[in-house]
């Protein structure tokens, strides 16, 4: 059974990640996982916070997905973990925005570390 993962950041703009994990879940006939990483001890850091926390968690839900919050100091180890625990076969990542420019390349290292994920990178919308 394919099993898809949708990594999302507790923001507005995550849900046309969610809707893409969701259109491609259908289309596998494969399983919809949703994955959020905090780094550090709690989700729960500001008001606002918890009000998308809610939102994207019930959207999620409504497009047949099993929602996933975590935290961790390690992000990367933490979502390679949960792709061996969890067996997924496809993975969505948002790209990171223009203004940053990341010193670790995620998509690389799941390449490196999973020959077989199917990895598919969505552009940020300006």
């Amino acid at each position: 059974m394919k099993k898809i993962l949708v990594c999302i950041t507790i923001q507005e703009n995550s849900k046309r990640l969610i809707a893409k994990g969701a259109s491609i879940a259908k289309e596998l006939d494969g399983e919809l996982h949703i994955l959020h990483i905090r780094k550090g001890d709690t989700i729960f850091d500001t008001p606002k916070t918890s009000t998308l926390f809610e939102e994207l968690f019930v959207y999620g839900s409504e497009m047949g997905g099993e929602v996933h919050f975590l935290c961790s100091q390690d992000i990367i180890e933490t979502i390679c973990t949960f792709i061996g625990n969890n067996k997924i076969t496809n993975i969505i990542l948002g790209s990171a925005p223009r203004t940053l420019q990341p010193s670790i390349n995620i998509k690389e290292i799941l390449q490196n570390n999973f020959e077989n994920l199917e990895i598919i990178v969505i552009e940020r919308k300006e």
